[in-house]
């Protein structure tokens, strides 16, 4: 895998840019049957599919969906503990996204990639399954739910190495990671990342980010784990539900277990993802 987890090199704008240095990412891999990266970013960009298609041909793809809901509220998460989401809270957020889409200055000046500020809209996964399926074709995508991935890793991870056509016996060591805490302060966790830097030109640009970035650890730390609202997560679901159909009929799957009211499990509602060792 990539040596930077998410590079997202196929996203217009946002990530790496320069081809040589994209390669450099994968400088340690020798004889290896197959290679990768997984950048998040290709789901959501209209572009992605094609472009990856036109540069590397016709790999295989892997997509591993989560509960829209859930997966929109640890983005939520996410974004104010790395300091690129100012709304104050994620009904907040969601309440911003209508304007932000209609803003062009907005998508232009944000500080993150704009789809991630599209908390609703970057789970309407329906019409983003499609792209892949018909630019690679159903025989070069495996899609997989997170949920599931949560409950038996290895089984899916077996799955995985099967459709990879490397060795299924392997078994890897599995490493929950940014499981979820919000910053004591959140107003100044997105000023330490937008706006302290200006403040400090006169100090050298590793020194200025390694002393940030210190001073944001030390916000988090001092912070707390976030609560679920279930009332505002229920309605997000329920906006879903179209889309959901749509991906059920794309997919020929039931997904009705994202409708289940029942608390997921901790690792699911609060771990962006897992890493294979």
């Amino acid at each position: 895998m990539s040596s930077f987890k998410e590079p997202n090199f196929f996203v217009r704008g946002y990530g790496y840019d320069n081809w040589d240095e994209y390669l450099g990412l994968f400088a340690g891999a020798r004889a290896e049957k197959a290679v990768g990266e997984s950048s998040t970013g290709y789901l959501c960009a209209e572009e992605s599919p094609k472009w990856i298609k036109s540069v590397l041909g016709n790999i295989k793809i892997i997509l591993i969906l989560r509960n829209p809901a859930t997966r929109a509220v640890s983005l939520y998460w996410w974004m104010v503990r790395e300091g690129y989401e100012n709304a104050p809270s994620f009904v907040d957020a969601l309440e911003l996204e209508s304007t932000r889409l209609k803003t062009p200055q907005f998508r232009d000046s944000c500080p993150e990639l704009f789809a991630d500020y599209l908390y609703f809209g970057s789970g309407l996964y329906s019409q983003q399954v499609s792209r892949f399926l018909e630019t690679f074709g159903r025989e070069n995508v495996r899609i997989y739910l997170f949920e599931e991935f949560v409950e038996d890793p290895i089984t899916i991870c077996r799955d995985i190495f099967n459709f990879l056509d490397v060795d299924p016996t392997f078994r890897p060591t599995i490493t929950v990671h940014n499981e979820a805490r919000l910053p004591a302060s959140a107003s100044l966790q997105f000023w330490l990342r937008n706006k302290a830097p200006r403040y400090l030109r006169f100090v050298p640009a590793k020194l200025r980010r390694k002393f940030l970035g210190q001073l944001m650890m030390l916000n988090t730390r001092l912070g707390s784990a976030p609560r679920r609202d279930p009332e505002t997560e229920t309605h997000l679901l329920e906006r879903y539900r179209e889309d959901v159909a749509q991906l059920e009929q794309i997919l020929d799957r039931d997904l009705s277990s994202w409708f289940d009211q029942r608390a997921p499990s901790k690792q699911s509602a609060t771990a962006d993802y897992v890493s294979l060792r």
